[in-house]
Order: structure tokens, then sequence, then C-alpha cells
């Protein structure tokens, strides 16, 4: 039988790789760019045509090349960035590879013009499929012009699969924007279509965020934090301004990159701040030795592995979880709207000073400072806790006041005003009663609810199919789609789409030891109350009672503290 395994030949080998880093027009400039930086270029002038599928085109006044040096460009493997093993776990460049020029050249008709100051003329180089057809001495100015002519025209199948002019030119825009955001001491030009589109000069990293989102800055806050080595800073937006499609630009090391782990930890830093379809915008920015950085997962480097991402993650969460608990403290301008809900509290004494005490903002913040936590091994918390519990297992009807839709308050024996965090509170009540799963009372629709999946996601849902059932949302996956006929009766049927789509994305792997628990955790987060969310007041009743009733009201699974004290002899 003669044998069907064979080596490929040399050039489908070449066009496979040049396939994996030339994905589309966006990538070219991309390659460019990155080469140009490395050129040590200040000014740079990019012309794009037909959102780059007929011309891309880059001048700079880097340090250019010499002849030779231009000729081994296009080459496989050639670079000037690599003399030994250990620089590659080192990388301090943007093109280091020796791939970018040599791929570009294979999928495309490319010319390069260049000068270096050693040499009194410069050179004019015609390529195509990877080869030089042509090579003539010009009089040109110190630096580098590289014309990317008619890209994937050898290869129509690759080429039918870009998209409109319309995307590609989005895809161009935003690689444009992650390499200015990071070299902002570069001056850029740009041009679409022979008319200017961009004119980007030096700026500060504030002044280039604006200059991208195009708005102004008391829409973002600054982050800063140090640690170990790592350095991190940037800006992120406040939760009042968030938007259904965040700008979001995470940098190591001068280069944007995609890291779906850091992105977590930035995104749940703001759990109950964001409506369910909402996200936030982002510009981080860290710094961290090269050493500890793999550029090598992904040809073209939009993707790394970090040794340390579990203390970056922290240290980028905690930074914003603090600046956010300082900025949403409750403050005097949140309570005027609420007079009217304390005329109900008119012969409770405490209640009232703790009112007319928020009016002098001085003392907000004093008060605020006062509140504390319940430690179970402290003996006096021990006994407030047991009078907290009787109180409210007693108590027929509990008055309560929401403030700033974020906390609800309320009196206890006009000794201590308690302050519960409404989002952390459901989201902890939610937590227990799938946890223990007694008396599960399901709400049947009348039609069901339909999820469209992908393939990769219905086998994410099906892998925890059973435990949903049990937890009484019972679904018939079938092909593309899911379908919902019933859910707990204290689900909001509004909410069950958005947690169907974070069960998806947590990608759970069947038989896994801990999928009972995250899937809880994913629920429960889900489904809760958000920050935002008007409470009326027999719903506020209704929490506080479900709260005390819990195993653990204290602390949320993730060890957050659920409710605050403070005692009358700190309100005076």
């Amino acid at each position: 039988m003669k044998n069907v395994i064979q080596f490929l030949p040399e050039k489908v080998i070449q066009q496979i790789a040049a396939g994996e880093v030339i994905e589309r027009p966006s990538s070219v400039l991309r390659e460019l760019l990155e080469n140009a930086i490395d050129a040590n270029a200040k000014m740079i002038d990019i012309f794009i045509k037909d959102s780059g599928k007929t011309l891309i085109q880059l001048i700079d006044d880097g340090i250019g090349m010499s002849i030779d040096d231009a000729k081994m460009s296009i080459q496989r493997y050639a670079t000037s960035k690599i003399k030994k093993t250990d620089d590659i776990f080192r990388i301090k460049t943007k093109g280091f590879r020796g791939e970018a020029l040599a791929s570009i050249a294979l999928i495309s008709q490319l010319e390069i013009q260049t000068k270096n100051k050693e040499y009194a003329i410069g050179t004019h180089i015609f390529v195509e499929e990877g080869k030089i057809k042509k090579q003539i001495p010009i009089n040109t100015l110190i630096g580098t012009r590289i014309s990317v002519k008619n890209i994937f025209y050898k290869f129509p199948a690759r080429r039918q699969f870009l998209k409109s002019s319309q995307i590609e030119f989005k895809h161009i825009i935003y690689e444009f924007y992650k390499i200015i955001l990071a070299h902002r001491n570069i001056t850029y030009r740009f041009y679409h279509n022979d008319r200017m589109i961009f004119y980007f000069k030096k700026a500060s990293l504030i002044e280039r965020i604006k200059e991208i989102i195009k708005n102004k800055r008391k829409n973002l806050f600054p982050i800063l934090v140090k640690k170990n080595k790592i350095f991190i800073k940037g800006f992120v937006s406040f939760p009042d301004f968030s938007i259904k499609k965040g700008n979001q630009f995470l940098l190591v090391n001068q280069r944007c990159v995609t890291h779906l782990f850091l992105h977590k930890k930035i995104i749940h830093a703001y759990d109950g701040f964001l409506k369910d379809t909402k996200t936030v915008s982002y510009f981080i920015f860290i710094f961290i030795d090269s050493s500890l950085v793999n550029w090598n997962i992904h040809p073209t480097k939009k993707e790394v592995k970090l040794d340390k991402e579990e203390i970056i993650g922290e240290m980028i969460q905690q930074e914003i979880k603090n600046i956010l608990f300082n900025q949403y403290k409750v403050k005097n301008k949140e309570l005027e709207n609420c007079n009217i809900f304390f005329k109900s509290f008119k012969n409770d004494y405490l209640l009232n000073n703790f009112y007319n005490q928020l009016s002098d903002q001085k003392k907000v913040i004093q008060l605020e400072n006062r509140f504390h936590k319940i430690n179970e091994s402290d003996d006096n918390n021990f006994k407030l806790k047991k009078k907290l519990y009787d109180y409210i297992y007693h108590k027929t009807k509990i008055k309560t006041l929401q403030i700033n839709k974020k906390y609800i308050i309320f009196g206890l024996n006009n000794e201590y005003i308690i302050l519960v965090d409404q989002h952390r509170a459901h989201q902890n009540i939610l937590f227990e009663f799938f946890l223990r799963k007694k008396n599960l009372i399901c709400q049947q629709f009348i039609f069901p609810i339909k999820v469209s999946l992908m393939k990769k996601e219905f086998i994410s849902l099906n892998n925890v199919k059973n435990d949903l059932i049990n937890f009484g949302f019972h679904l018939y996956i079938c092909n593309d789609s899911a379908y919902l006929y019933s859910v707990p009766e204290n689900i909001n049927q509004n909410m069950l789409i958005k947690i169907i789509q974070n069960i998806i994305i947590y990608n759970f792997v069947k038989g896994e030891k801990n999928n009972k628990k995250k899937l809880i955790q994913i629920i429960s987060k889900s489904a809760s109350i958000k920050y935002g969310t008007k409470l009326y007041p027999e719903k506020m009743e209704c929490i506080i009672k479900d709260l005390f009733s819990c195993h653990n009201p204290n602390y949320t699974y993730l060890g957050d503290p659920i409710f605050f004290v403070l005692s009358k002899k700190n309100i005076f």
C-alpha cells in the first residue's frame, strides 16, 4: 500500500505560517507599526486605501536599513532582535520572530524603500510571492517606506473571507489605537482614501485616552499600584458611565494583549455596580520583568502568559474596589430625596437623630468610619448578634429605609443603626437557598424561553444540565438552542438570559468536583439585586428577614461583609 503521509512542500508550509500571522489587513498594519517603533521612529505616516485591501503604506523616519538588511528582512526567522536562546525569554522589542515582513511578502505585492545613515543612497525592492523581483538604488531620506498592495491577491479563498470594508476598517482603527495608546511619544498621521482621518501629536496618557474615546476626563478615575517589582497604572471608567461596549485596553510592557483572567478580574471589581447589559472602559498598563512574560503562545503575540497573573489580578481588582468604595460612600446629597421615607420614622428617636447628623457632610465621613463588622470571636459582638437575631425574629414589622439605592438601613431597639448592603445580602440569600436546596417551588412558563447556543456553548451548558434541573431550572437542550420551561420562584425571569450566558461563559467541564458550588455562585451573583435598584419597604423587609435566616448572614461566600453596625453612642 502506498504511503499517504508526506512532507508538505516548503511553499505550502510558508503560506500556512503566513496565514497565522497575517489574518486580515489590520494584521499588516500592526506588524508594520511595530517595526517602525523598533526602528526608533518619531514620525509615522499611514496611508490606507479600500480599508487596506488595495494598499497599506507606512512611512517612518526611523533608522532605516542597509541594502543587505533590506533583502534579509523578507526572509523567515531573520531578525535583529534575538541573538541567543535567553533573548527569547527577555523580549523588550515589538517584532522579534522575524516573521512579519516574510509573511506579508508571501500574501501581497510588497515594496520596500529604505536608507540608513551609513549609506549615501537607499534601495527600492519589489517583492512578489516572497521573492525579490527587482531591486534598484534610489535617492531618499533616512527611514523606511513600506507599501503592501493587494493583500491575498494570490489567495482568492482567503480574500473572499475578508469582511466588508467598514468592518475591516474598524479592525484597522482598533489596531492603530492599541499602538498609539502605548507609544505616545511619536507623531502619527493617518490617511484613508487620500483623506486625513487622524493626526495625533505627542501626548500624555490621559490626553491620548481622551482622543481615543472622544470623551471628558471626569468619566475616568486613575489607578496606580506597586508591589514586588510589579507596577500597574491606568484609567478605568466610573460605573455611572458604563456602556454596552466599552473601550478595553490591557497592555503588558507596552504591548496590547488579550488576557481573559485579568479581564474578568477587572470586570468583577464592579460587581453590584453595573447593570447586566453594561460594561466599563479601562486602559490599564502593567509593567513587569520581561523574564516573567511568555509571548510565545500566539503567532501574533496578542495573547500572553504571566508568571504572577494571580497576584496582578488581585492588585488590579482590589485597587478598583477601594476606589469605588470611597467614591460611592453614602453622602449628604444622595440623601436629599429620602425625607419622604423618614416621615414614617417620626417616633424613632435614633433614626431621626441619625438622619439629622447626615445633613452635615463632615459628620457623614466620621459616621461611616464608625460602622463596624460583627466579629464572632468578640464576646460583645456575640451578644449584639444575638440581640439582632432576636429582634428580627420577633419583630412583625421592621421599618426600613433605602439609601442611594445601595443600602438598607433599620434601627435596633433605639440603640444601633444597621446598614445592609442590598446586593451582597440578596446574593448571599440566593447562594444559601441553592446550597441547601430545600422546598424548591418552581414557576412554570406557558411558553418556554429559548436561548440560542453555539457548539462550544452547547457542550458547556450540557455539562451542568442535571445540576441546573436539580436547582429548579428545567430545560431541554437541542441542537443549537436551550429551552427553559421553569425556574425557581425567587428568580426574576428578566435575569434568565443573563444567568444562562454567565453559566456558558464559565465553560464548565463535565465531572469536575467544584461544578455544583461554582454554578450556585454564578446563579446567585447573576440573579441578585444590583446596586441602583429601587426597593420598596415590603421588599427590603423581606430581604432583612431572609438574610438573618441564613446560616452565615455576616459575610458573602467571597468573604465580603454584608452588614455594618453603628451604636447610639457613636452617632452623637
